[in-house]
């Protein structure tokens, strides 16, 4: 998550003054509550399992208090994730895949680091894409050239 704060503050200078969350039709999901919407800056829109690797505390030396100070940091400069979910394959071929969003691991967080996060549920999108298997299809592609 560090490299999302350096992230964050380069593309900052980089935004147009106008744009804002209705732009984009997020307004969707906002949550009622939700006051920061009039000073968010940018929104990075991550898979499931960035999403887990940015709430783990082992990339922040493994203490959970810097990764909630960071995470409030960015949050506090107007940082937001969109976080879409995938298909988890089961770990015997008789288990039933199941669409994971992170709904768990976002439970385990107070309330305003959840507020930095909007779950894009399956109802709402689902498209099965496997980046292993693009980079295959793509490795064979070069490889048959």
């Amino acid at each position: 998550a560090p490299l999302f704060s350096e992230k964050a503050n380069l593309l900052s200078n980089y935004l147009p003054s106008n744009m804002d969350d209705s732009f984009f039709g997020w307004n969707k999901y906002a949550k009622k509550d939700d006051t920061t919407t009039a000073k968010r800056k940018m929104t990075f829109v991550i898979g499931v399992d960035t999403f887990i690797r940015i709430i783990d505390p082992k990339y922040y030396n493994n203490d959970y208090e810097t990764m909630l100070k960071d995470l409030r940091t960015m949050g506090n400069c107007g940082v937001r994730y969109v976080v879409g979910g995938r298909l988890e394959q089961g770990k015997s071929a008789s288990d039933e895949p199941k669409f994971i969003t992170g709904a768990n691991e976002l439970s385990t967080l107070p309330s305003d680091v959840q507020n930095l996060f909007i779950l894009i549920q399956e109802e709402d999108f689902r498209v099965d894409i496997s980046s292993t298997e693009l980079r295959k299809k793509s490795s064979s592609a070069m490889t048959d050239e």
